[in-house]
């Protein structure tokens, strides 16, 4: 049975939980919009050979790191599964690769959607300050127009996209729109881009293209933000 407990400190939620497996324990925790580790405690039973003192074991070990967290002043909490709790990568340019991905393309076409989106999250510094501390030049390679997004995302992100490289505000906005299955981005991507394309994977990596994209976005973030996409002058009350 999965055990789930929360904290909440200085306007942020930290989570743990813990669920015992046969042969150990799987463990997720991190912080909403910020971090998520995912991770097996292996308990050095074998699988084929499981007793009820090695079930007694492992929970044992669960108690151990519920009662740490206690201690830590976190709360027992019903785990509702959300993608604030449950995201650790939003895209892998290999997830790509084979299936649909047309036979005639190069790999690279693989980091192009995804790029774009982070070429987008560099022009509004959305991406984790931090994390990218290293990479500062290239960041401004980026917002000069020298490299593209989806370069960026090849040569610093190794063609993964994960949730603790970018800002919180840059989390809450990309769980919400970037999801591949339940956000706009994808379609928007679509229709802005590849209507004309055998499959979104053919779209140029040009900033011509990603020009038209970002329109797109920055209307997307303004409508999820509240915030007015063209304000009228003072006097204009029609």
């Amino acid at each position: 049975m999965t055990t789930y407990l929360t904290k909440n400190q200085d306007n942020k939620v930290f989570h743990f939980r813990v669920t015992p497996k046969e042969n150990g324990l799987e463990i997720v925790e991190g912080q909403f919009y910020k971090y998520i580790s995912k991770s097996f405690q292996g308990a050095g039973i074998s699988i084929n050979n499981i007793t009820e003192a090695d079930t007694k074991k492992i929970q044992t070990e669960a108690d151990k790191l519920i009662d740490d967290k206690l201690k830590d002043e976190y709360v027992l909490t019903e785990f509702v599964e959300s993608k604030e709790n449950t995201y650790d990568v939003y895209d892998k340019a290999k997830y790509h690769y084979g299936g649909n991905f047309p036979k005639d393309l190069e790999d690279f076409q693989g980091f192009v959607h995804t790029g774009m989106f982070i070429c987008w999250l560099i022009d509004n510094d959305l991406l984790d300050d931090e994390f990218f501390e290293d990479s500062l030049e290239d960041i401004k390679k980026v917002k000069n127009r020298v490299l593209t997004g989806a370069q960026f995302y090849e040569i610093w992100m190794d063609g993964v996209f994960a949730i603790e490289e970018v800002s919180e505000i840059g989390n809450r906005f990309a769980l919400n729109y970037f999801d591949f299955d339940t956000g706009k981005y994808v379609s928007d991507y679509e229709n802005t881009l590849a209507k004309q394309l055998p499959t979104l994977f053919h779209v140029q990596d040009s900033w011509e293209n990603y020009e038209k994209i970002k329109k797109v976005i920055d209307i997307r973030f303004a409508e999820w933000n509240n915030i007015p996409i063209e304000k009228k002058p003072w006097w204009k009350i029609w």
